[in-house]
């Protein structure tokens, strides 16, 4: 409650003292509130700083009284300052100073709590302002037209309402209003305040300058302005925005003074800004309503106050409405059928009934006083037998509803339909009705079926179901536990018009609908239904219904909880039934145990595994199969695991029925019950010997990669030295015996050392060719198409078969990884195919395609099974494998018995290449990354594997020139 003001005012001397009599009005009007208030409470100052003052402006008046009552909602005792710039009176910078100087002066020792701004210069005075205690004091705008000034937005506390002049929908009412409409005057004044109005009417009418001619008449003197609205042209309006000042100097209040003058002379409608200015003949238009403005910088200014942050309350903009006087419609002949949607209508004289109701309403008092008094008596009398045979009704009914609940309350479970029936029946009968229904929904409320129905003779029974998606209406109020009652279907609301359709084509004149409750929740409905007379559904016929619909949904509910129960049960046993048989019937152990860690069950292959009875394996006697050196670990994880309810994995050796111990996996998760106790165990197991076996063969593999990485090293060390340096020396001694031979004959010279020189060319080819298996240079330097045509040759003319190579679209530049990986693949594939497939004839195609490389050999020979050399002790297929899956490549094999084998292998051309790196690895990593060192190995034993294949040939080849040395070796060397 404001409890004390303080007003200041800088009064025009040319007012007199009309101005200091309001002063004293509004302060009387304070002193009364403090006279008023018994109650002593803390004390908050409200600063309020306007543009104009009361006196001046009507408009800041009525800011003034917003703000006052706004503030009363406040729990403080409230001060009230008042200051007002008085713009239009006071405009010069002398003036405005001294202003400045004695507002700061005045309130630096008296800081206000808050500060309300109204009017965009006083908070413009107030940002401009470098004063400490303004600029921590939190400020409430409004009333605010224009930008919020940069300096606010530094380091002050602010928020409020931001108004909008709207002079362009204005503009757009009056051309709807007089579409006939060519010319638009637009007046003002020479004030400050007037040109900043004049701005904004020029810029919102900017867009319509090409549609209609605009004159401005903002620089006259009042009377030349008014002489030039008493002969404005046809067609034309007339659009105010502010007069404060004319031309001449002199002063005016806009809406008070400004506003009449220029509607009385105008020869057209005259339109307005804001409400204010919406008198003296002004026909309206899109306006500001200040006074809702400072009703809402009020409540911000309480909430403040309250302790809330300016900065935490949005800035708002106003609420702009059409606003009209009627008079002025009327006399510029503007129908209010044409206004805007939603447009108020002001100073509407009253009609004949507002001015003489009082004494129509007396006489027909009299008149009506005198019929109910004659009414009365009759109504009493008819009343009194109406109340007898209600009375009456009423007896029968309670008889009736007793006899039902006698009924139904003990009646067993499968004589409930029967009695159902019948009762519906005597139901119907005693009500008068044609149709009752039982009805229960679907899951998803979208249907109705019928559990129950009852009809009278010649009456269409009710359906077994009933869609509800066309009553949705009927269906929403039963929903929300309210009855659907239609008593005349023409009264039905407009949002039941679907319902309406839909009894008019079942023939019904009268339904009621009662919603059956579960836990309050509507799952059905006891319906009513008349097709041969109509029915009022009052609220005392409704509550009988409604105790009926109890009594029967109350029965059926029994008998459907005792099904579920039976139901239930059954479904129990059979749920039981069925985990006993996908248990047994599955491939795995499985047991269960209780919460005292006791195993209760084991299914049948659990019995079938171990070869014991059932009774031997419950308790803990499941343990006497564990193997002796596994028990006590596998005791330990259960144990631990049981403790803590968490989830276990284990691994232990489990006696089989045949006596051997076999390795079982076993998982083992909580269970528990419905209200989260603990329940115990359950878990399974399953035989993982085949997987240990497995793992230990892969262990085999990688030891006989390690020892044909070997072999090849000693074949290789045997083929220099039982070859090449067998070779080597028997050159050496033919060489020296023809030295030493002075009596061979020159033929005979010649013949020998042309003999030598054989050997030495053959050596060289030898060792070249040697060379060229551990390496191709062809591969390297012409590329993969040749090196392999090159290869295959060799093969044709070494083994004596057929190989037919087809390349397309092989890249030139194709990377050595991938090119030496499809060299060797391709010599494995082509030794192998020549080896085992009993033909002499092979296909081999290298071709581009969708940025792969496909590789292909083909044989028509005897065929094998492509699963058989995976698990067999040869390396050939396997080194294919590894060596692809280092250039992300697969290889694929198809082949059957007699039908011949196809090798594929497929690279693409950018795969992220994995080839072990040829630096020599870092001592603190290579010694444990045995993954790399066993691809390593895998690597380098591909790469010897086609040599190996080449012995027998080589040996057989060189056989010959072996004898020839040993024969040479046995004879004595010359002397």
């Amino acid at each position: 409650m404001i409890t004390q003001t303080i007003s200041h005012y800088q009064v025009n001397p040319k007012l007199g003292g009309g101005g200091m009599a309001a002063v004293a009005l509004l302060s009387a009007c304070f002193l009364f509130q403090v006279i008023a208030c018994a109650q002593v409470k803390e004390t908050r100052r409200v600063l309020v700083l306007s543009d104009l003052g009361t006196v001046s402006s009507p408009g800041f008046a009525e800011i003034d009284q917003a703000l006052f009552a706004g503030l009363q909602k406040s729990p403080y005792q409230i001060e009230f300052y008042q200051e007002t710039l008085e713009l239009t009176l006071f405009p010069d910078d002398d003036s405005q100073r001294r202003f400045r100087e004695e507002f700061i002066r005045k309130y630096s020792g008296r800081k206000p709590d808050v500060i309300i701004a109204a009017g965009s210069d006083s908070l413009k005075f107030i940002a401009e302002s470098h004063e400490r205690f303004l600029r921590d004091t939190p400020i409430i705008f409004c009333t605010i037209l224009w930008e919020i000034p940069d300096q606010l937005k530094l380091d002050m506390h602010f928020t409020g309402v931001v108004g909008r002049l709207r002079p362009e929908e204005t503009l757009n009412a009056a051309l709807h209003l007089l579409p006939g409409t060519k010319h638009v005057v637009v007046t003002g004044g020479m004030g400050k305040f007037d040109d900043r109005w004049e701005a904004i009417a020029k810029q919102s009418f900017h867009n319509y300058e090409s549609k209609l001619d605009f004159t401005y008449l903002t620089d006259l003197t009042m009377p030349t302005l008014l002489e030039r609205l008493r002969h404005l042209p046809s067609n034309t309006i007339v659009y105010h925005t502010a007069i404060t000042q004319d031309a001449a100097g002199e002063r005016f209040i806009d809406s008070a003074q400004a506003v009449p003058l220029v509607a009385s002379a105008a020869d057209a409608p005259v339109f307005v800004m804001d409400d204010v200015d919406l008198r003296g003949g002004a026909v309206g238009g899109d306006l500001v309503n200040w006074a809702d403005d400072a009703r809402v910088a009020a409540g911000m200014a309480v909430r403040v106050l309250n302790g809330e942050k300016p900065q935490d309350i949005p800035i708002v903009r106003s609420n702009n409405a059409y606003m009209f006087d009627w008079g002025a419609l009327q006399r510029w002949g503007l129908k209010e059928s044409t206004l805007p949607p939603g447009s108020v209508v002001l100073n509407r004289p009253p009609s004949y009934w507002q001015l003489y109701k009082r004494y129509v309403l007396a006489g027909v008092l009299v008149l009506l006083t005198q019929t109910f008094a004659i009414f009365a008596l009759l109504w009493q009398r008819a009343k009194r037998r109406k109340t007898e045979t209600e009375l009456l009704w009423r007896l029968e009914f309670e008889s009736l509803l007793s006899d039902l609940s006698t009924t139904f309350i003990n009646l067993p479970e499968e004589q409930v339909d029967v009695n159902m029936e019948r009762s519906l029946a005597r139901l119907g009968e005693f009500l008068n009705m044609d149709r009752i229904s039982l009805f229960q929904f679907s899951q998803d409320r979208t249907e109705m079926a019928t559990i129950y129905s009852w009809n009278a003779p010649g009456v269409a029974p009710a359906p077994p179901l009933v869609s509800t998606d066309n009553l949705s209406w009927w269906r929403g109020r039963l929903l929300r536990g309210e009855a659907s009652l239609a008593s005349d279907l023409d009264n039905l609301p407009e949002e039941a018009r679907e319902e309406r359709e839909y009894f008019l084509q079942s023939g019904i004149i009268s339904a009621a609908s009662i919603p059956l409750k579960v836990g309050g929740e509507t799952n059905g409905a006891i319906s009513f239904v008349t097709a041969q007379h109509r029915v009022v559904w009052t609220d005392d016929l409704v509550n009988q219904l409604r105790v009926i619909a109890d009594i029967f949904w109350n029965a059926w509910k029994r008998k459907r909880t005792v099904e579920a129960l039976t139901l239930s049960q059954a479904i129990l046993r059979e749920s039981e039934e069925r985990f006993r048989l996908i248990a047994n019937a599955a491939p795995v152990m499985i047991w269960m145990a209780g919460a005292d860690r006791l195993c209760t069950y084991f299914n049948q292959s659990w019995l079938e595994f171990t070869g014991r009875a059932f009774r031997d394996e419950p308790g803990n006697g499941w343990a006497e199969g564990v193997h002796p050196d596994d028990l006590e670990d596998c005791l330990e994880i259960y144990t631990q695991a049981f403790d803590r309810r968490e989830p276990f994995q284990m691994e232990y050796r489990r006696r089989r029925h045949d006596g051997e111990y076999r390795w079982i996996f076993d998982h083992g998760v909580p269970r528990f019950n419905a209200d989260a106790s603990f329940a115990g165990y359950i878990g399974s197991g399953i035989d993982v010997t085949e997987r240990k076996q497995a793992e230990e063969a892969l262990s085999s593999v990688s030891r006989r990669l390690i020892e044909a990485h070997e072999e090849e090293r000693t074949w290789l060390a045997r083929e220099l030295h039982d070859d090449i340096n067998q070779r080597i020396a028997l050159l050496g001694v033919n060489l020296q015996n023809l030295k030493q031979d002075r009596a061979a004959s020159e033929s005979e010279r010649r013949r020998r050392m042309g003999e030598a020189c054989e050997q030495v060319a053959e050596l060289g080819s030898d060792i070249q060719a040697l060379s060229h298996r551990l390496h191709s240079s062809k591969l390297e330097y012409l590329g993969l198409v040749a090196a392999s045509k090159g290869f295959c040759r060799e093969l044709s003319d070494q083994q004596g078969v057929e190989i037919n190579l087809h390349s397309e679209d092989i890249p030139k530049n194709l990377p050595q990884e991938i090119a030496l990986c499809l060299f060797r693949v391709l010599q494995e594939a082509l030794r192998n195919a020549v080896k085992h497939s009993g033909v002499r004839q092979f296909e081999v195609s290298l071709k581009a395609a969708s940025n792969e490389i496909w590789l292909s050999v083909h044989d028509s020979g005897v065929g094998f099974d492509p699963e058989k050399p995976m698990n067999q002790h040869g390396l050939g297929l396997t080194s294919m494998k590894e060596r692809l899956k280092l250039v992300e490549g697969k290889v694929s094999i198809e082949s059957k018995l007699q039908s011949g084998t196809t090798i594929y292998a497929r690279v693409p051309l950018a795969p992220r290449i994995e080839f072990p790196s040829r630096a020599p690895a870092s001592p603190q990593t290579e010694p444990n990354d045995r993954r790399s060192n066993l691809e390593r190995r895998r690597l380098n034993t591909s790469l010897c594997e086609p040599i190996r294949d080449e012995r027998k040939i080589q040996r057989r080849k060189n056989l010959g020139d072996r004898r020839d040395l040993r024969r040479c070796m046995a004879r004595p060397l010359p002397k």
